[in-house]
C-alpha cells in the first residue's frame, strides 16, 4: 500500500467533482487522496459542490471531508507531496493550476476542456512535455468502447471516402439546470453549451475523422429566455481539410435531465451513425435483391460508482501512462485543437462570416472563397 500514488482533488466548487472524487476512490489499492484544495477558504466545511450533475452525487462521501483541506496551491504541493491531482477547477481558473502543478511535476486528470481558449490551453499544457509529465483530458467520447471500434474501422477503410459527418447533443434545458450554475457564466467557462458539451464532439469529429476542421461558420442563441450571459444553442457549419463537409448542432432545450443525439459519418462505401450509448448503425450497398445492409451493434456500458465505466477507464489510462510512460488516449494537445476549433466557431457566430481555424488560414481549400465571407 506504500507504494500507491499520491492524489489530490484541486477544485471543489465544480458540476462534475462528486462523481470524480467517487471514481478515483474506486483505485485504493493503488491510489491514497491525501489532499483537497479550492482557492475559496469556505469551501473547506462545505458538503459539495453549488450545483452538481443530477446523475452524480450532490455531496461528498464523508470520508472525503476528513481529507486535509488546502487553499494554497503552493501549500498542497509542498506539505501533501501530490504525484496526481485531478483538476475540477473553472476554465478561467484551470489553466494557471495545471500549469502550477505540471511544473512540480504532478500528473493530472483534467475535466475538459481546461481552458477559456487554445491561447490559455497553451499556456497550461505546455509542460506536458517539457516536465515529462502525463495529462489525461476528460474528453469522453475516447473511451467508450464503441467509439473506439468505430474508429478502427474507420481506419481500416469500412467507410470509404469520407463525404460528409455531423453531430447533434441536445440535453437539459438552463432551467433545468439551473441558471446560477457556472457553467452558464461567460467568465467563469468562457462560452456556453459548445464549451461545456460540444466540446466533446468536436473531438470525436477530429479523432474518428483523423483530419483537421480547416473552416467553420456557425449562429448562435440564447433562447430560454434565462439571464445567462453565453449561448444555450448553437448551430455550425464545417469544413475538413479534405474538403468533406459537416454540422454540429447543441442545445439546452430539454425539459428533464439528460439528453439525446447522435454522431454520424458519412462515406463512400458506408455510413455510420452512433448513439450516446454506443449503439452503432452501418449501412452499407447491398445487392439487386438486396439494396441495402444494415448492421446494428449495441453496447453494454456496465453500472459504476461516481462519474461512471468511462470515467474509470480515465483514470486507468491515466495510471497505466505513468506506469508505461506513454501518452494518455485524450491529452492537452487534444484540447489545444479542439478549443481552436471552438475559438473559429465563436468568431463565426459572433461576425456572421465564414473563418479559417488556427494553422489552417493560408490552406489551399480557402483560396476560392477568401478568409472571411459574410454568409448569413
Amino acid at each position: 500500500m506504500s507504494n500507491r500514488h499520491r492524489a489530490v482533488v484541486v477544485g471543489l466548487n465544480h458540476y462534475h467533482v462528486t462523481g470524480w472524487v467517487e471514481s478515483l476512490n474506486e483505485f485504493q489499492d493503488r491510489v491514497e487522496i491525501v489532499g483537497r484544495y479550492d482557492p475559496s477558504p469556505e469551501r473547506r466545511d462545505l458538503d459539495g459542490p453549488d450545483n452538481a450533475d443530477p446523475n452524480l452525487a450532490q455531496q461528498f462521501p464523508a470520508w472525503f471531508r476528513s481529507v486535509p483541506f488546502y487553499s494554497d496551491l503552493g501549500t498542497l504541493i509542498r506539505d501533501a507531496r501530490p504525484n496526481i491531482a485531478v483538476v475540477t477547477l473553472p476554465n478561467v481558473a484551470a489553466p494557471g493550476a495545471i500549469q502550477h502543478l505540471a511544473e512540480a511535476g504532478v500528473h493530472l486528470l483534467v475535466d475538459k476542456p481546461g481552458a477559456r481558449t487554445a491561447l490559455e490551453a497553451r499556456a497550461a499544457f505546455a509542460s506536458e512535455s517539457a516536465e515529462n509529465v502525463k495529462i489525461a483530458l476528460a474528453l469522453t467520447r475516447r473511451y467508450g468502447q464503441s467509439w473506439i471500434d468505430a474508429r478502427q474501422a474507420i481506419r481500416a477503410g469500412r467507410l470509404g471516402k469520407l463525404l460528409t459527418a455531423e453531430a447533434i447533443f441536445v440535453t437539459s434545458s438552463v432551467a433545468v439546470r439551473d441558471p446560477a450554475n457556472q457553467i452558464f457564466s461567460r467568465e467563469a467557462m468562457g462560452g456556453g453549451i459548445l464549451h461545456w458539451l460540444g466540446v466533446h464532439d468536436v473531438d470525436l469529429l477530429l479523432w474518428m475523422a483523423g483530419e483537421p476542421i480547416v473552416e467553420v461558420q456557425a449562429m448562435s442563441a440564447m433562447t430560454n429566455g434565462a439571464n445567462i450571459d453565453v449561448e444555450d444553442t448553437i448551430s455550425v457549419a464545417f469544413r475538413f481539410e479534405s474538403g468533406a463537409l459537416g454540422t454540429m448542432h447543441f442545445a439546452y432545450a430539454l425539459p428533464r435531465p439528460g439528453g439525446n443525439g447522435y454522431a454520424a459519418f458519412r462515406g463512400s462505401s458506408a455510413s455510420l451513425s452512433i448513439e450516446p450509448n454506443g449503439t452503432q448503425t452501418w449501412i452499407h450497398p447491398g445487392t439487386s435483391h438486396d439494396p441495402m445492409q444494415r448492421q446494428v451493434s449495441t453496447y453494454e456500458l456496465a453500472p459504476a460508482i461516481g462519474y461512471g465505466s468511462v470515467g474509470l477507464r480515465i483514470i486507468d489510462d491515466l495510471l497505466g501512462a505513468i506506469a508505461e510512460n506513454r501518452p494518455p488516449l485524450a491529452t492537452g494537445a487534444h484540447a489545444i485543437r479542439a478549443l481552436e476549433v471552438i475559438d473559429a466557431i465563436y468568431e463565426a457566430a459572433s461576425t456572421g462570416t465564414r473563418v479559417r481555424v488556427a494553422g489552417h488560414e493560408n490552406t489551399e481549400a480557402s483560396a476560392s472563397s477568401g478568409n472571411k465571407e459574410r454568409i448569413w
